[in-house]
């Protein structure tokens, strides 16, 4: 199997390939219409799905180790674990997809998506320690413009914490503000991808890791080549992601450079 490489090299970069509610950048302006228009366009073009479809068994990605995924027969998740100690097991209900975890035969937390039309709206996760009882509650309601998920509202145990905005050129995430309780904007992050390798993973977001894409519409089409987080009074701060491609086109690997560097791989069937 031949894998194809592709490396780009950008200034000081850091920072982890998911957690989407730390990024951020302010400084970051908007794209006129027209450049956004020829933009779509060339997006369009260049990003070519494979109709040969492969299944997440395992990655590595530092942070959220996902190991021994299963899928029912439809391809929907089954279970896997984290950190090789967390199982979750995932059950499909009346509007609803459940995702439980499991420490040692205990529950740890439920994760409760409301869906309507096969989309989550609405998402509850539940902590318990470990006598059972409940240590933490965290509720997010999900906002769509035009089949584009455009916000994210949070509370934590019935007090608002604050939402993330999503911005789009109508096929990529080109940048997202995050903003506290009272409405100001905490930091803000902006994103370049590589237009012609596409982000062919249904279940695994680039986002937020953790096995729940496919409960959303796609983020992006493309693999994120660098993100650029600003807060204000600091200086940008940039990562730069790289890959290598199987012959269907997933990344099987990968390398992140900054301060803290790191590699991955992946695992596909």
């Amino acid at each position: 199997m031949t894998n194809k490489t592709f490396t780009n090299r950008i200034s000081a970069a850091y920072f982890l390939f998911v957690l989407p509610i730390s990024l951020a950048l302010f400084s970051c302006e908007k794209e006129s219409v027209s450049r956004q228009a020829d933009q779509v366009d060339e997006l369009k073009q260049n990003a070519k799905v494979s109709a040969v479809e492969q299944l997440l068994s395992e990655t590595n990605q530092p942070g959220y180790p996902i190991t021994d995924i299963q899928y029912n027969s439809d391809n929907s998740l089954k279970s896997f674990k984290t950190d090789a100690v967390y199982t979750t097991n995932v059950t499909y209900g009346s509007n609803k997809v459940i995702y439980t975890t499991l420490l040692g035969g205990n529950k740890t937390s439920d994760i409760v998506y409301d869906m309507v039309n096969n989309i989550a709206v609405k998402k509850t996760e539940t902590f318990y320690t470990s006598g059972g009882n409940v240590a933490d509650r965290i509720e997010t309601d999900y906002v769509y413009e035009s089949g584009r998920l455009v916000q994210e509202f949070y509370r934590e145990n019935n007090l608002p914490d604050g939402y993330l905005a999503y911005y789009d050129n109508g096929v990529n995430v080109t940048f997202q503000e995050r903003y506290d309780s009272d409405g100001n904007l905490i930091n803000k992050v902006s994103y370049e991808y590589y237009l012609k390798l596409a982000d062919k993973s249904k279940h695994l977001s680039q986002f937020n890791l953790k096995m729940d894409a496919k409960l959303f519409p796609r983020f992006s089409t493309n693999l994120i080549e660098t993100k650029t987080l600003k807060k204000a009074g600091k200086n940008p701060v940039v990562t730069h992601f790289s890959y290598k491609l199987n012959n269907e086109g997933y990344p099987v690997s990968g390398d992140v450079t900054g301060p803290y560097p790191y590699s991955w791989t992946s695992i596909w069937q």
